[in-house]
């Protein structure tokens, strides 16, 4: 069982809000400020600093308000979040999409923008998301979804329980997952899209954890134990361009037998082969694992061979219809985010400015 709950509910003033029920535990380290979430959420909710644009915080988390209450038999009070109801994520649409999840270019770059606006909105803030992922990018429900038209959606689908089952003490019913229906292409056309869940997210300058990031999208300098910041972000949004152009993953960690290879060597390794560079002594040398991987010659321990696979050509081998032109700016745009060295990479606001993506 996950950490959270999520549930419609109708506010006081007749509008439909999203409730996110954290259990008791995470609730308890929310209290002990191990867990941010509900700073997180409340830094989000303030206006966006100057001088970024006003609607950088349009597209990140938003805390309407938040309330404790009472868990049963000994799980402890339970944190609960309040935000605005939004539709469904990238994640879920896409399996939905005939033709491979393939999306328009257009529809790509307005997500990919909305995102980046909430990026920067949190970093101005002092705050690493640290999950960027498809299923954490969601789009806001449309005019149409007014609270009229959710109640009688609801009316027609009503809510569904698994079978009672025993915890502890009593016997409790969970509820099946439902979601609002999917967007059609046209509205995806004129959607406005927010980066969600922010359960993972750290304050920069007083983070709780290192153990951030899916591996897959895990930047270099966290899988090699060295100091990190908003960054990370970067890094992974990065990846996150490339998901949203092919619905593919960029970097793909696997074990290799034949040469007694991790994951995380295999994708350190991909890493020097699609970024077209390498680590640093410099680097390496403030990093704490760097020597379970790379000898003093900041050479790999299992690989004594590299090689090249561009961006472009990761791109090209997705087998989706871009022209040669737009392939080459969309690699051009990957490579300011995807640099070993976090010093290396663009900021957030530096990259809204970037014409791929304004374009």
């Amino acid at each position: 069982m996950g950490s959270s709950l999520y549930f419609f509910a109708l506010s006081r003033k007749n509008n439909c809000v999203a409730i996110k029920i954290l259990n008791g535990y995470a609730s308890q380290l929310n209290r002990e400020d191990k867990l941010q979430e509900l700073k997180v959420l409340q830094r989000l909710s303030c206006a966006s600093p100057s001088p970024l644009p006003a609607e950088t915080s349009t597209h990140s988390g938003r805390l309407l308000t938040h309330f404790y209450h009472p868990g049963i038999e000994e799980d402890g009070e339970h944190l609960c979040l309040v935000m605005k109801l939004l539709g469904s994520d990238v994640q879920a649409f896409r399996e939905n999409l005939p033709n491979h999840g393939y999306l328009p270019l257009p529809i790509v770059k307005r997500i990919l923008r909305h995102v980046l606006l909430g990026i920067a909105h949190a970093h101005a803030r002092g705050i690493a998301h640290t999950d960027i992922k498809p299923d954490n990018i969601m789009m806001d429900l449309g005019s149409s979804w007014t609270t009229e038209a959710i109640t009688a959606w609801l009316q027609a689908n009503p809510p569904q329980t698994h079978p009672p089952e025993r915890s502890l003490n009593k016997m409790v019913t969970s509820f099946v997952i439902q979601s609002l229906p999917h967007p059609s292409i046209s509205e995806l056309a004129s959607g406005t899209f927010r980066l969600a869940d922010w359960g993972s997210a750290q304050l920069v300058d007083h983070q709780t954890t290192d153990d951030i990031t899916p591996l897959g999208l895990r930047p270099p300098e966290v899988v090699l134990s060295h100091d990190w910041d908003e960054s990370v972000d970067i890094w992974t949004y990065g990846c996150i361009v490339f998901n949203t152009l092919t619905n593919r993953p960029l970097f793909k960690p696997m074990e290799l037998p034949e040469k007694n290879a991790t994951e995380e060597e295999v994708l350190l390794y991909q890493m020097i082969s699609f970024c077209g560079e390498f680590f640093h002594e410099d680097f390496l040398r403030k990093s704490a694992r760097s020597l379970d991987f790379f000898f003093l010659n900041c050479k790999l321990k299992k690989f004594d061979r590299y090689g090249r696979k561009t961006f472009q050509e990761c791109i090209n081998d997705s087998g989706f219809p871009f022209s040669t032109e737009e392939i080459e700016e969309a690699a051009a745009f990957m490579h300011k985010c995807l640099r070993l060295d976090p010093k290396n990479r663009a900021s957030a606001v530096d990259l809204l400015k970037d014409p791929w993506l304004a374009s």
